[in-house]
């Protein structure tokens, strides 16, 4: 071992050591020094510029470096006597990364306190992605979600560290009155038609996608296509063989409502374009609100096959006769009849809440919330029992419809947020395992089961959302002013399934949904 190595791993020795004064909290830390400058960027978006001193971050680092010194080994020295200059040798990369990701959350904490910004959900950072291909100085800068943005970062070498991140903040406003909510109380029954289209969702159920080897396609229609993007005359995207229907999508945040109707009629080796508007969160900042068209060079179609509703398929679902079948469906029919009232009081209430509340929501409104919205919607479905291909099925629609959707359905998110708090209404775990239990029972699986499968995709925040939201309405339809209603359904424009989602919309003041799948076998 060197004079000089020995002689600095004692006096670092003697630096590191002594009697730990007890910490305090990083982030209160951090409040007192950081630098931090707000600006506007839009309704309800600020960005926030945050500079941390150098001193700071040298304090994070020897701290890393003192515990790290001593449990380090490194070859030639005795565990805790390595020289720090050899400590930082070997493991100064992971030290900055730790060191980084601790400072950047504690700073925004900090930085958002400190200026007493109301945010919504989590940051979105500035940073330079790394690209081998082209030198430094050339990577792009991206707005990117906090963990993409960390591991594009780079502590610097000296001086301060600053970042900018952007962030949604929360609106301020003034609840309407609670009590005597007029509502209506629709008149309603079940029609033939109606069970007609019951049935043919579950034999749908069972059906199976068959190719069409010489057909044209047709609404619905699953279909493998190569596609291309482009965006101010520039490719940003293409893959090939995208499993897509022939419905209305979302791809790369770009809504493209008339997908079904520029690909229906095409057939296998036919090229499609469609048009959009890149969102205002897009990654790239200069393509940012700037129309997308979209090329799709279709290869496959499929198409779901119903079965016959024939004598096997009868006493499969537990009847002698056709009528028998129809009848039964049409008393569970009646039977969740009362609950699609009920949600469509539920949807009046929301929709007088939402007229008698006003304030200003971001011009363009993030991918994030529309995900949430979707996500919201999904577990709706899940909580009335819809099937997964039927979910998988809507999942689309729901995605699409969820970017229209997000303002009214952010907005009533603050809303109930208020009444929540203004009724003083909670949810306890109970009530939640009740709900993941109804849902389990729905799908004949095991409640451990479907709470993982919740968990994983953030299902339990929503469901606590979805359940807080309910129990907002119902206290307000308790003191409501109801009077019952009659209402005569509306004709079909196209086919027998838009008149049922029409009608179904029409009776109940809502987005029509999907029905359960029918019971086990009839005994």
């Amino acid at each position: 071992m060197a004079e000089d190595d020995v002689a600095d791993s004692q006096v670092e020795e003697e630096n590191l050591t002594g009697d730990d004064e007890e910490e305090e909290d990083p982030k209160e830390a951090l409040k007192k020094v950081i630098e931090v400058d707000v600006a506007d960027a839009g309704v309800l978006r600020k960005t926030l510029t945050i500079t941390v001193p150098r001193d700071a971050l040298q304090e994070e680092l020897d701290k890393d470096y003192k515990e790290l010194i001593s449990e380090a080994v490194v070859p030639g020295f005795r565990r805790g006597r390595a020289p720090r200059r050899l400590v930082e040798k070997r493991f100064g990369s992971d030290v900055d990364e730790q060191v980084q990701t601790r400072v950047v959350t504690n700073a925004y904490m900090a930085a958002i306190e400190k200026e007493d910004v109301k945010v919504l959900g989590d940051p979105s950072i500035w940073a330079k992605v790394k690209d081998k291909k082209v030198p430094e100085a050339d990577w792009q800068e991206k707005l990117l979600g906090m963990q993409d943005a960390l591991q594009n970062m780079k502590l610097p070498d000296e001086g301060p560290l600053t970042f900018r991140c952007e962030v949604e903040i929360k609106p301020e406003f003034e609840l309407p009155e609670l009590k005597g909510v007029p509502v209506e109380k629709p008149k309603l029954g079940i029609t033939d038609e109606d069970v007609t289209v019951q049935i043919d969702r579950w034999r749908a159920m069972r059906g199976a996608w068959v190719p069409v080897d010489d057909g044209l396609v047709e609404a619905d229609d699953m279909l493998v296509c190569d596609m291309k993007m482009t965006a101010d005359g520039k490719d940003i995207k293409t893959e090939e063989n995208v499993p897509m229907a022939a419905r209305a999508q979302t791809i790369d945040g770009v809504t493209l409502e008339d997908l079904g109707e520029v690909m229906i009629g095409a057939k296998a080796g036919d090229t499609r374009t469609a048009e959009g508007v890149l969102p205002d969160d897009y990654s790239v900042e200069d393509l940012r609100g700037k129309p997308a068209k979209f090329e799709f060079k279709l290869h496959d179609i499929k198409r779901r096959e119903l079965p016959p509703l024939d004598k096997e398929y009868l006493e499969a679902a537990g009847f002698d006769t056709e009528e028998d079948y129809r009848s039964w469906v049409k008393q569970e029919m009646e039977g969740r009849l009362a609950g699609e009232i009920r949600r469509g009081m539920q949807n009046q209430v929301r929709k007088y809440l939402l007229e008698k509340t006003e304030f200003d929501l971001p011009e363009g409104l993030s991918s994030r919330q529309a995900d949430r919205v979707a996500a919201r919607r999904m577990v709706e479905l899940q909580r009335q029992g819809v099937p997964p291909e039927e979910i998988e099925k809507h999942a689309d629609e729901l995605r699409t419809s969820a970017v229209e959707q997000a303002a009214a359905d952010l907005k009533l998110h603050f809303i109930l947020e208020q009444i929540a708090e203004t009724l003083d209404i909670d949810i306890t775990e109970d009530e939640i395992n009740g709900a993941i239990a109804s849902i389990a029972k729905s799908y004949n699986r095991r409640f451990d089961r479907v709470r993982d499968e919740l968990a994983k995709n953030n299902g339990i925040e929503s469901l606590y959302l979805e359940i807080r939201d309910e129990k907002c309405i119902d206290a307000i339809l308790e003191d409501a002013k109801v009077t019952e209603a009659e209402v005569e359904k509306k004709a079909a424009k196209k086919t027998k399934k838009k008149k049922a989602s029409a009608s179904k919309k029409a009776e109940t003041g809502g987005k029509a949904k999907p029905e359960r799948t029918p019971p086990p076998k009839k005994k």
